[in-house]
């Protein structure tokens, strides 16, 4: 029988990556937002940023300094151990552009985070690539849990995949259509690892 496979998205599941961002619009682009406020997922909205503004906002969020900056998700490396040593294969997920790959790839080794593979998707459409990884075609991965923040996303796991999905609670996930359609939510990597320990 073949070993669970455990999808665990990457930004503001493993990395506190709003938080940063927050700080970032504040000392860069002079917006000051609370982050319980950020209630839309889309960042040129909930950091009011304008045309002009949000490309280089975007560019900025991606410079590896800014990515190896990031904190951990207290509890997630802990639970990821604890899967990794009971034979679970972690598929680290994230919607991050490609050329970030040396910087993502970086973070996760200075923060010990284990993993089996790391996976670039185009979830929103964003990168112009035909041939990159689609939400699609994660269908058929035969994942068993899903841990994700974008309600968007987790809303298309739990009704195309019979996975468990969990919905990382987030203030631009509380409008949830994902939980309407089976989606758990989770407010601690405790309460993930307990939950999904019930299912593997």
């Amino acid at each position: 029988m073949d070993a669970p496979r455990f999808y665990v998205d990457l930004d503001d599941v493993l990395a506190d990556t709003t938080h940063a961002l927050v700080e970032l619009a504040r000392t860069r682009f002079d917006r000051d937002v609370d982050f319980e406020s950020m209630e839309v997922f889309d960042l040129s909205v909930s950091l009011g940023l304008d045309e002009n503004d949000f490309p280089a906002f975007m560019n900025a969020a991606h410079e590896p300094g800014f990515l190896l900056g990031l904190g951990p998700i207290p509890g997630a490396r802990d639970t990821l151990d604890h899967w990794r040593s009971g034979g679970i294969k972690i598929d680290v997920i994230t919607g991050r552009p490609p050329a970030s790959r040396a910087a993502t790839l970086a973070w996760l080794g200075a923060q010990r985070i284990p993993f089996d593979t790391l996976e670039f998707v185009d979830k929103y459409a964003r990168h112009g690539d035909p041939s990159a990884t689609t939400p699609g075609d994660l269908c058929d991965r035969g994942l068993a849990v899903v841990v994700e923040d974008a309600d968007e996303t987790a809303d298309f796991l739990a009704l195309h995949t019979d996975a468990l999905v969990l919905l990382y609670d987030r203030p631009w996930n509380r409008n949830s259509m994902a939980e309407a359609h089976g989606a758990l939510r989770v407010r601690s990597w405790e309460e993930v690892r307990k939950v999904a320990n019930a299912r593997a």
